[in-house]
């Protein structure tokens, strides 16, 4: 589910992987691996995602629907 919301996300916004990748400060090869699926993010990277993309951890790991964070 996570590969899923984060290609989701990055496409809707039309951000780059660079763009995360550069951000959240992992190799490109570390995120792709995130979004293909093959690898799941730490839970720093995690936060790191979800902070970056301005929804919760939730959201990213499919247990809501709702990407908005609960405050």
């Amino acid at each position: 589910m996570i590969s899923i919301r984060l290609k989701e996300l990055r496409e809707t916004r039309g951000i780059t992987q660079k763009e995360v990748f550069t951000a959240i400060k992992v190799s490109k090869r570390n995120y792709q691996s995130f979004e293909y699926g093959e690898v799941k993010p730490s839970c720093d990277k995690l936060i790191a995602l979800a902070d970056y993309f301005d929804v919760s951890i939730d959201y990213l790991v499919g247990r809501t629907d709702k990407p908005e964070i609960n405050k």
